[in-house]
């Protein structure tokens, strides 16, 4: 597993009304697991039915629809009434890495991308120092991705690198080949 640390602090998470759920069933931002992931949600008793075939042969969840909210589709992991993750300790690498993205430029250049739509990022940028602890972040994240063990968790899951609509900040270039 490609365990990194979180980002977001817990307390900020549990307060947010944006990661987890979606507007369109068929969406960028709709978390993506590797088989290995896959296989470990299944095997702590979720059915395989949760999952669909994703772009590149691995699978993708199925969103559920909601009615009457702001948005339309949630993650079927996502516990509402707790406002949390239902499967947070085996959560794939892709939400791992959130509010930071891997960002395909079209050009062949890979890079560490900010969700700048993150509501704890846009807290973060109007604190005197909070420029800082992203950038801190960032150089962590970006060393690790250009690592052996960052480049073999992409290796895991190469549909995480995409092109995103959306105010995304680019960080740094990363050394991966796509």
């Amino acid at each position: 597993m490609c365990d990194l640390r979180g980002f977001v602090p817990s307390e900020e998470c549990f307060k947010c009304d944006r990661c987890c759920r979606f507007s369109d069933k068929e969406t960028i931002w709709s978390p993506v697991f590797s088989a290995q992931e896959v296989e470990e949600v299944i095997n702590e008793g979720y059915p395989p039915a949760v999952f669909n075939i994703g772009r590149v042969g691995f699978k993708d969840v199925r969103l559920h629809p909601k009615q009457g909210l702001r948005y339309s589709f949630i993650c079927p992991f996502f516990d509402e009434e707790k406002n949390c993750c239902k499967i947070y300790p085996i959560r794939p690498f892709d939400c791992r890495l959130y509010p930071f993205l891997i960002v395909d430029m079209g050009d062949g250049d890979v890079f560490l991308g900010l969700d700048e739509q993150c509501p704890y990022v846009g807290k973060l940028l109007t604190k005197q120092n909070g420029a800082e602890i992203i950038d801190r972040h960032s150089k962590f994240l970006a060393e690790f991705l250009n690592s052996q063990e960052g480049k073999e968790c992409l290796y895991k899951s190469p549909q995480i690198i995409a092109r995103y609509n959306g105010k995304i900040r680019m960080l740094a270039q990363l050394d991966i080949e796509i």
